[in-house]
């Protein structure tokens, strides 16, 4: 890995004074750009995602990753002495990241109105579970919480069953990105204006945003969208298929094209003439009894035949699987996108950028392991 920032946030200071990881995940993909990212965590116990497994030798490898390529020093942000560290830190930032309720900053002297009046041009993060303004502002809500609110949970799993989570945290995740991507885009605007802003993320409305069709259809239907497993209302067929010799596959037919392959793969032509089967939209009438259908055929090949079958014509498939495959997968290893970084596996860095690729600097750090360097710069020796 290289040792110096080589992306295109190179240069762009950032001051994370936030904790856990909707905020942590935005921070790290800046730093994977070049971004000099400075994490400010409370003494003696840092991070709370220090403490979230899974562990190996007592180390978080959550942390590992999410604190990968950033600077760790300490501070309590409810000490004035402390706090008037962090103010200096925060004039030579180009962005400061906080995830507190709102109104938490503003009584520690940090929020946006004291902090640029020293660093006009300063661009800060507010990322909560609901945002700035709104009668729900000050309600606690982490990225779990915020997918039942949100309506995804109750669009996910059988429809026999009760609502179900997605397997990770994706509303964090989400929100980091659409906070980084954010980001970027105030420092193009401040690169022309000179102006800098305030962002206001909220978990609940990255979801409500990914949530568009659901939200369309029930406004213009007023049908409230069921959990439909792994079928899919919009698209027939789409399902996991399970092989002869009990191996899953996942296909969806998102086009005609990909529908008329399909149909001649496993041999059943005939659905192409018969109105009932001919368009996408025909087939969503009937999507349990069109699924029906390419599950008979799946039930009469192994997995083998199967891949084999579907890349002879153009089919696209997906096998269901399990991580130890994944971390096997040689198109991930030679991309980069997963590789060994002080012991750990972990994804690499995306996208791809032909000049300004970034880089990943080091795994997490240890709690204060730049309390000397960075404090420093403001001429105070640490204690």
């Amino acid at each position: 890995m290289a040792e110096q920032p080589r992306g295109p946030l190179t240069g762009v200071r950032v001051l994370d004074i936030a904790t856990m990881l909707a905020a942590g995940h935005m921070t790290s993909l800046m730093a994977d750009f070049g971004a000099d990212v400075i994490h400010v965590e409370l003494p003696g116990r840092g991070d709370s995602l220090r403490q979230m497994g899974p562990f190996k030798d007592g180390r978080s490898l959550r942390w590992a990753v999410v604190g990968r390529g950033k600077r760790s020093i300490t501070a309590d942000l409810h000490d004035e002495r402390d706090q008037q560290r962090i103010r200096e830190l925060a004039s030579t930032a180009d962005v400061v990241v906080e995830n507190f309720r709102p109104g938490t900053v503003s009584r520690w002297g940090l929020d946006y109105e004291r902090l640029s009046e020293a660093n006009p041009g300063l661009i800060m993060v507010s990322i909560t579970g609901y945002g700035q303004t709104g009668p729900k502002r000050h309600m606690p809500g982490f990225g779990r919480v915020l997918e039942a609110v949100s309506g995804l949970m109750n669009s996910t799993g059988d429809p026999n069953g009760p609502p179900t989570q997605i397997g990770v945290p994706l509303v964090d995740y989400i929100a980091g990105m659409n906070a980084a991507m954010a980001t970027s885009m105030a420092l193009v605007h401040r690169d022309k204006s000179g102006d800098g802003q305030q962002i206001d993320v909220s978990l609940y409305e990255t979801m409500i945003r990914l949530l568009d069709a659901l939200i369309t259809r029930y406004g213009a239907t007023g049908d409230v969208p069921t959990r439909a497993g792994n079928r899919y209302v919009n698209v027939a067929p789409s399902d996991v298929y399970r092989t002869r010799d009990d191996r899953y596959v996942f296909h969806s037919s998102a086009t005609q094209t990909v529908f008329v392959r399909l149909a001649k793969a496993i041999g059943r032509e005939d659905l192409l003439d018969d109105p009932r089967f001919a368009t996408n939209a025909a087939r969503t009438q009937r999507v349990d009894e069109v699924n029906d259908i390419v599950q008979a055929w799946f039930d009469r090949h192994d997995f083998d035949d199967v891949v084999s079958i579907m890349a002879a014509n153009d089919v696209p498939i997906g096998p269901v699987n399990t991580m130890k495959e994944v971390a096997a997968d040689e198109h991930l290893r030679e991309r980069e996108s997963l590789l060994e970084l002080g012991g750990v596996l972990m994804p690499g860095v995306i996208p791809k950028f032909s000049l300004t690729p970034g880089a990943i600097r080091h795994a997490g750090p240890e709690l204060g392991e730049h309390d000397e360097a960075v404090l420093s710069w403001l001429g105070i020796e640490v204690s």
